[in-house]
């Protein structure tokens, strides 16, 4: 009997067809132009297809108004370029910040990504 608590573990049977959502893994650079002004640039990373789904949400009450917060897990292969928890995904229009990366089950197959929307 597995002790493995995994999600996903080696013999699940997450296939192709489930990767099905386009993402973009990007990092954010402080650039200064000649003139001396300083400005974010985003380089891409990687662009991999994801198995998206929001894993928890809860409301948050701030100045007496309601708003939700969720997380969202990024399920990918694994890459070749690595990951960091300082770069940012663009999904369905959204920014996101990375908070957890998973390698799962140490396996160099799958990389779980735990992230929040970012407000603007």
């Amino acid at each position: 009997m597995s002790t493995n608590t995994s999600m996903y573990s080696q013999s699940s049977t997450l296939n192709a067809g489930q990767f099905n959502k386009k993402i973009t893994i990007y990092s954010v650079e402080i650039v200064t132009d000649e003139d001396g002004f300083q400005s974010k640039q985003k380089t891409v990373v990687l662009k991999p297809f994801a198995n998206v789904k929001t894993t928890r949400g809860y409301t948050l009450i701030a100045n007496n108004s309601d708003f939700e917060k969720a997380y969202t897990r990024f399920l990918i292969r694994y890459p070749k370029t690595q990951i960091t928890r300082d770069m940012l995904i663009d999904f369905n229009g959204k920014t996101y910040s990375i908070e957890y990366l998973n390698n799962v089950d140490e396996a160099n197959a799958m990389l779980e990504i735990q992230a929040k929307e970012v407000e603007h």
